[in-house]
């Protein structure tokens, strides 16, 4: 992945819905009586294990991470082929997919050392994602971008979610510094069916392992 242009290929062409204005009232109309506000659902429970990053990442990390990542509970280790990444599904996808076709139905997960986001430590700030240079295209190419960051934590990291303009569904990456040099790698999560609801429930459970 090269750094933001890969996360703003995602979103590269951001759909607004526009409502159809509904035609004028007469003015001896009733007003309509107000709707009760709908009830706001309940949180979805997502089963996940917890996976050292370092075994996530099959031993691509300079150093050992103290972070666990919260595994769809369906997932496995995939033998899908891509250099640099490693990649987690459900057995059955994992019979069928590669690296240019991936399982949307039923989700993934996956991370790597190939990117050229870089992480300085004077200053806080991974370039190429979370600099300001950097978000200003993102927000030209997405909508309804998150981004949380953890300055304070052994190993720095910054989360971003936001909705892809090339699909319309969520996407997730959480890109952290390995404490060698510069150097950073990232975790992203495609929730099944784009499923905004567990997807955001994932995303939670990685944010709090993070210390």
């Amino acid at each position: 992945m090269k750094s933001i242009l890969f996360v703003a290929g995602l979103a590269i062409s951001t759909t607004v819905a526009v409502a159809n204005a509904a035609p004028a009232a007469s003015a001896s109309a009733k007003a309509s009586k107000p709707t009760a506000s709908a009830a706001a659902p309940a949180p979805v429970a997502v089963q996940t294990r917890d996976v050292p990053v370092n075994d996530f990442m099959q031993g691509r990390l300079p150093y050992q991470i103290a972070l666990n990542v919260p595994v769809p509970a369906e997932f496995q280790q995939s033998k899908v082929k891509k250099i640099g990444y490693s990649y987690w599904m459900r057995p059955e996808d994992a019979a069928t997919a590669t690296a240019a076709s991936l399982p949307t139905r039923n989700g993934y997960m996956y991370g790597s050392t190939a990117t050229n986001v870089t992480y300085d430590a004077a200053h806080h700030v991974f370039y190429g994602i979370s600099d300001p240079g950097s978000l200003n295209k993102l927000r030209g190419a997405a909508t309804n971008i998150q981004v949380q960051e953890f300055k304070d934590a052994r190993h720095p990291a910054v989360m971003v979610s936001m909705i892809s303009g090339t699909t319309g569904q969520p996407a997730y990456f959480m890109y952290m510094a390995t404490g060698k040099k510069n150097e950073t790698f990232f975790l992203s999560y495609r929730a099944p069916d784009g499923r905004k609801d567990i997807g955001d429930a994932v995303w939670a459970k990685l944010a709090a392992a993070i210390k």
